[in-house]
């Protein structure tokens, strides 16, 4: 896997209605086969909403159709806890 997009700064409309910032990792392999979508920043809750405007804006500039993707949502490290990542289910 190789990175093609590091730290990607995107405005997705949060549940309640206001614009939020999130970042995004896109990994892929030499094919583009398969590749890795990271989101940092986004809350659990609005991951679903974040993953849904970067497949109308960025994603379908940078990989094929038939590209396999998997995305996971990085939970930040709080006070006696591990960072955690949660993997969406691609209905976006």
């Amino acid at each position: 896997m190789h990175l093609l997009r590091r730290a990607y700064e995107f405005e997705y409309r949060s549940r309640e209605g206001t614009d939020r910032l999130g970042t995004a990792d896109l990994w892929a392999d030499a094919g583009a086969t398969r590749a890795v979508l990271v989101l940092r920043s986004v809350p659990p809750g609005e991951s679903q909403r974040a993953l849904g405007t970067l497949n109308h804006s960025w994603l379908p500039y940078l990989l094929r159709p038939e590209t396999a993707l998997l995305v996971l949502s990085l939970r930040p490290r709080t006070a006696g806890q591990k960072a955690r990542a949660v993997v969406l289910p691609l209905s976006a």
